[in-house]
C-alpha cells in the first residue's frame, strides 16, 4: 500500500494542474468553488449564531468575536446526531437543525453562519446549492436546493427570527477561523485542511487567479473551496477500485475514499476479510497499536498512505500558491488529530516533497469551524 516519493510527486503535480484547470473551468474534477469570502479583516468583532452540519454530529452555538483574534462561545455548543436515515427527508433535515438552534435561547437579529460540509456551489449572496452528498450520506429532497434559504425557513417556522444565513464549507470555516485567530496577520500562505469522516482543502487566492469568477467587483483574496476529495489520483491500488465500484457513488470522491475515516475501515475489510469489521478510523488506529501482526501491518500502511496522500495534496496547493516561503495549515478532523502519528507523518512527508525552502506549520484551534462560521456570518 505504501507510495514512493516519486509516486507522491506525481500525485502532487497532477493535482496542482487539475486545481488550476478547475479555477478556470466550471464543472471539472476539482471543482475549486469560489466562497465569496475574503480573509477576516483585523478588528472584526460581533456575535453570530453558528450551525455546523457535517460528519457525525450537528452543533450550534452563539459565538462572539473580539479584538486581536480572540473569541468565546456565549451559548452552547448544543449538539445532536447528524440527521439521516429513511425517516429524514427534505424539510425534516432542516427542522432538526432549527430545533438545535432553538436550544440556544435568544437568537433574534443575530446573523447565522451555516457550516455545511458537503460539496456545494456558493452563490455571491453567500447561500449555497448542494451539488451532491458524500461521506455515505444520502438525504432525499436536498440535492440541487439552496441550503441556507431552507435553514432560514426552518428557523422562521420556529419564530426564532435570526438575521441572514450565510453558508460556507467546513474547510473554508477552518481557513477563516485560522486567519481570524492570527489577528489578520497572514502567513505567506494559508491552507484549511479537513481529514476526518471526509477530507477537503481550502485556501485564499487573488480574484485574478480565478478566471471563472462570475463577479467582477471582488478585488480581495477570496477563499476557494477546492473539493479535492473528488480527485482521482494516479497510483491507487486495485483494492481502491474495488471499494469504489461497490460504493454508493462509483467514480466519485476517489481521493476521499483512499484517505478519510469513512472509508479506511472499508478498505481494511477488503484487505483483511477474516478480521472482525472495524467501525471507525479510531478502531484502525487502535488495531495498529495492538493487534495481530498481519492486521497491524495493514492498519499501519493504510493510515500511513492516507497521511502521505494528504501531504501530496498540500504540496499541490503550495505549488498553486506559487511556492511561498512559509505555509500555515489549519488542520481539523478526527483522523488527523485522533491518530498521534498522523500529523507528524503529514509534516515530514510534506517537507520531503517541498524541500527546505517552504516551512510548513501545522496547527489546530479549538472550535475553529464555529469561529470561522461566525466570521462568515459577520462578513460585510
Amino acid at each position: 500500500m505504501n507510495l514512493s516519493l516519486t509516486e507522491l510527486q506525481d500525485i502532487r503535480r497532477t493535482l496542482a494542474a487539475r486545481i488550476v484547470f478547475g479555477l478556470s473551468t466550471p464543472g471539472t474534477e476539482i471543482a475549486a468553488l469560489p466562497a465569496y469570502l475574503a480573509p477576516p479583516p483585523a478588528g472584526m468583532t460581533g456575535r453570530a449564531v453558528v450551525v455546523d452540519a457535517g460528519g457525525t454530529n450537528l452543533r450550534a452555538a452563539i459565538v462572539e468575536l473580539m479584538p486581536g483574534g480572540a473569541s468565546r462561545i456565549v451559548a452552547g455548543p448544543e449538539s445532536a446526531r447528524f440527521p439521516g436515515g429513511p425517516e429524514i427527508a427534505g424539510d425534516a433535515f432542516f427542522e432538526v437543525q432549527a430545533e438545535v438552534v432553538e436550544r440556544l435561547g435568544a437568537v433574534h437579529g443575530l446573523p447565522v453562519g451555516y457550516c455545511f460540509s458537503y460539496p456545494s456551489e456558493t452563490l455571491p449572496s453567500l447561500d449555497a446549492r448542494l451539488l451532491r452528498w458524500t461521506k455515505g450520506i444520502q438525504i432525499p429532497g436536498v440535492e440541487g436546493t439552496c441550503v441556507g434559504e431552507r435553514l432560514g425557513r426552518a428557523l422562521a417556522a420556529r419564530r426564532l427570527r435570526p438575521g441572514p444565513v450565510r453558508v460556507l464549507n467546513d474547510t473554508v470555516a477552518s481557513l477563516l477561523g485560522g486567519a481570524f485567530a492570527h489577528g489578520g496577520a497572514q502567513p505567506a500562505a494559508f491552507i484549511g485542511l479537513i481529514v476526518g469522516t471526509g477530507t477537503n482543502m481550502a485556501t485564499f487566492l487573488p480574484a485574478s487567479r480565478i478566471p471563472k469568477l462570475k463577479t467582477g467587483h471582488f478585488v480581495a483574496p477570496m477563499a476557494i473551496n477546492l473539493e479535492n476529495g473528488n480527485y482521482n489520483p494516479p497510483h491507487l491500488r486495485p483494492v481502491d477500485a474495488e471499494l469504489d465500484a461497490a460504493s454508493e457513488n462509483p467514480g466519485a470522491q476517489r481521493f476521499e475514499k483512499a484517505v478519510s475515516g469513512a472509508y479506511l475501515p472499508r478498505l481494511f475489510a477488503r484487505l483483511c476479510p477474516d478480521h472482525a469489521p472495524l467501525a471507525s478510523a479510531a478502531d484502525l488506529v487502535a488495531l495498529r497499536e495492538q493487534g495481530p501482526d498481519g492486521a497491524r501491518k495493514v492498519a499501519g500502511e493504510l493510515l500511513q498512505r492516507s497521511a502521505d496522500l494528504v501531504a501530496a495534496a498540500l504540496a499541490a496547493v503550495v505549488d498553486v500558491l506559487e511556492g511561498p516561503a512559509g505555509v500555515g495549515v489549519l488542520a481539523e478532523g478526527s483522523l488527523f488529530w485522533g491518530d498521534p502519528r498522523y500529523a507528524p507523518r503529514v509534516h515530514d512527508t510534506l517537507r520531503a516533497l517541498v524541500g527546505a525552502r517552504v516551512e510548513p506549520r501545522i496547527t489546530r484551534l479549538d472550535h475553529v469551524n464555529l469561529i470561522g462560521s461566525a466570521c462568515a456570518a459577520l462578513f460585510a
